[in-house]
């Protein structure tokens, strides 16, 4: 029995590299550039404007132009980042830097910077071809925009059931585990019971549907992104003086080798890319397809209004919080100290915040289960357009009870299996784009 979970577990592992091997990453970067040539860089000429949206959401201005639709465009977006800021922003960028080097962090600002023209397109097609379900609520996204916009019935299909399986793994089970893990090894905490408090927890937002996950993403993921960000600044000007040399070495890594120093063994730049862009692309979940279900759920009348508003969901995953982490990793030196992922992040905020290790384990249960409240909402709507709105109910509970299960027990091989899903939602969302970059086009211009 043994032998054969090994065996099967292999498998998925390679079939995981493949699925995410260099064409994936080329083909999500060749999509980012075909969308900023269409829009007219977009993310440039609209930078200022979108932050002047996001303010004016922030403190629930603008509510005069809200039309149709199921929460305000700024609960949309939140609701977009409590899937994407989560530990990937601590624990994934530490991994890329300790295997791609620091060069890693600059192919990561570059992948991310075409990354925002490709989910303005994802939130203008959300909006632009949503529906309105039988109970009144909206229901946008990939699989819709598939089927309305490219009558593409089965590749719709495709994508849902892909982002029900995916999000079940990645976006829960796996998270809870995760959690649960780190707060049993920092204090004690047995495993069962983070899985019982989370699975609560969890059923308190998303039974309310996607209002109270919209009034959830609201309140707290711009909160612990703040709290996140302003122990990276602390850091930051308590090592000041290391600024410059750090961001020097970023760049200078990024087109060079860096050679084996401490317990770093040494990087190529193709490594050095390739991990960049893996983790830019990962954490964002530009291209993924995800964000167009929220943003689709907004209340506007205006596709590019939302879009814009959508693109900034990159900005703040990768150029503000990843960023923030990459800095304080590089200017402390914690990049080279042989360890990996969220040891790495732990080690850099002890050396100087006295409790920069139970902020490090805070901030990465917050982060996981906002994630896991993102995508509740995402395997919910996948679900509602493949079966019916009829499952809703009984689906928030399946998922509160896998969450708990997923606390408990060993689930390594979910996080291949769940690469695997979310590569094809990659594939299926990437034809979309494509197929309807003329309409993304077109509204970019109004």
């Amino acid at each position: 029995m043994t032998d054969w979970f090994s065996v099967v577990a292999e498998l998925t592992a390679d079939l995981s590299d493949i699925v995410w091997g260099v064409w994936t990453i080329i083909l999500l970067c060749g999509v980012g550039l075909l969308l900023t040539w269409k829009t007219k860089f977009v993310q440039a000429t609209n930078f200022k404007k979108a932050l002047k949206l996001i303010s004016g959401g922030a403190l629930n201005r603008g509510s005069s132009e809200e039309r149709t639709g199921d929460i305000s465009p700024f609960q949309a977006l939140t609701t977009a980042l409590s899937a994407t800021i989560g530990n990937g922003n601590v624990a994934g960028v530490a991994t890329a830097i300790a295997i791609g080097g620091p060069g890693a962090a600059f192919w990561m600002w570059t992948v991310s910077l075409f990354g925002m023209a490709t989910k303005y397109a994802e939130a203008v097609l959300g909006v632009k071809y949503r529906q309105k379900a039988e109970d009144g609520t909206m229901l946008g996204g990939p699989m819709v925009y598939l089927k309305e916009g490219l009558g593409m019935n089965r590749l719709s299909l495709f994508f849902a059931i892909s982002a029900l399986f995916g999000g079940i793994g990645a976006g829960n089970m796996t998270q809870s585990n995760s959690i649960a893990l780190v707060l049993f090894s920092d204090f004690g905490i047995p495993k069962w019971f983070s899985g019982l408090v989370l699975a609560v927890a969890l059923w308190l937002v998303i039974i309310g549907g996607i209002r109270r996950i919209g009034r959830f993403a609201e309140m707290l993921v711009p909160s612990m992104a703040l709290v996140y960000v302003l122990s990276c600044l602390v850091i930051l000007v308590a090592n000041v003086a290391e600024l410059p040399a750090a961001f020097s070495l970023i760049i200078k890594s990024a087109f060079s080798p860096t050679a084996a120093t401490g317990g770093f063994a040494g990087a190529t730049v193709a490594r050095a890319m390739a991990y960049g862009f893996r983790r830019g692309t990962v954490s964002s979940e530009a291209g993924v397809g995800t964000a167009a279900i929220a943003h689709g759920a907004a209340r506007t009348a205006d596709p590019h209004r939302q879009g814009i508003i959508g693109m900034m969901g990159v900005f703040i995953d990768t150029m503000v919080v990843s960023t923030m982490t990459a800095l304080v990793l590089v200017s402390t030196g914690a990049w080279s100290s042989g360890l990996i992922s969220t040891e790495m992040t732990a080690v850099a905020f002890k050396s100087v915040l006295p409790l920069g290790g139970i902020i490090i384990v805070v901030v990465s249960a917050l982060f996981g289960f906002t994630t896991m409240v993102g995508w509740a909402y995402y395997c919910e709507q996948s679900l509602r357009f493949a079966g019916g709105i009829k499952l809703s109910i009984p689906f928030r509970w399946i998922y509160c009870i896998l969450a708990g299960l997923g606390a408990i027990f060993q689930v390594k091989p979910l996080w291949d299996w769940a690469d695997i899903f979310m590569g094809f939602m990659v594939f299926a969302n990437l034809v979309a784009l494509v197929g309807l970059s003329g309409e993304v086009r077109k509204i970019s211009e109004t």
